[in-house]
């Protein structure tokens, strides 16, 4: 019996997961635009940095605090300075694009994994996911098995994100050498900047 609960949780998690991974939103942006210029690797430490407030959020969980995290003061204070920070980053990007970059000119590394715990904890709808859906899916683990059934939701959930992201970022880098080859990286990147921007614009509509 424990070993069907333990593949049903697992598969819970990666199900949903998965299918909060395939959702376009910033931290897949960001993941794509540093993936054409740090390589393949990218994808794994944004998803690093994206479990680390994953864990964070569930140790405020585990607190107590889910009506704080869901709280329009929480949900205003995480839009405002994720929208900002968004636009910045967008901004910034943009005007790197006009001097232009060579091909990967940096390894992946720390950045990646500071990009992915900014994109993840600056997204309003990250926290109240896991405030409301989120602790329904830890709480069907707690059910069927303690704590290592919690566990196995949160292994499940982060297989589908590594996986996805990784896989996202192999094959963006990849194309690299041609997208740069035949010119299209800049226009790629300066969309991507656009997204950015957009996106922090509409996190800070939705606090009007």
């Amino acid at each position: 019996m424990d070993a069907v609960n333990a593949v049903l949780l697992l598969a819970l998690g990666f199900a949903v997961g998965l299918s909060g991974a395939l959702m376009p939103g910033p931290l897949l942006v960001y993941t794509i635009q540093e993936s054409l210029r740090k390589g393949r690797w990218v994808g794994v430490l944004v998803i690093l940095g994206h479990a680390i407030v994953e864990v964070a959020i569930f140790a405020l969980l585990m607190l107590g605090l889910n009506e704080a995290i869901s709280s329009k003061a929480f949900t205003t204070a995480v839009s405002l300075l994720g929208g900002a920070a968004m636009i910045v980053m967008g901004v910034k990007s943009l005007k790197e694009n006009k001097i232009g970059i060579k091909l990967r000119t940096r390894k992946a590394g720390y950045g990646a994994v500071v990009g992915g715990i900014i994109f993840t904890a600056f997204n309003p709808g990250f926290p109240i996911w896991w405030a409301t859906a989120g602790t329904r899916l830890l709480l069907e683990g707690l059910q069927r098995m303690g704590y290592a059934g919690m566990a196995l939701v949160f292994l499940g959930h982060w297989g589908a994100d590594w996986g996805w992201f990784t896989l996202v970022s192999l094959v963006t880098s990849k194309g690299s050498v041609m997208l740069f080859e035949r010119g299209w990286y800049s226009k790629i990147r300066a969309a991507l900047s656009i997204a950015l921007i957009a996106i922090g614009l509409y996190f800070l509509y939705s606090i009007l």
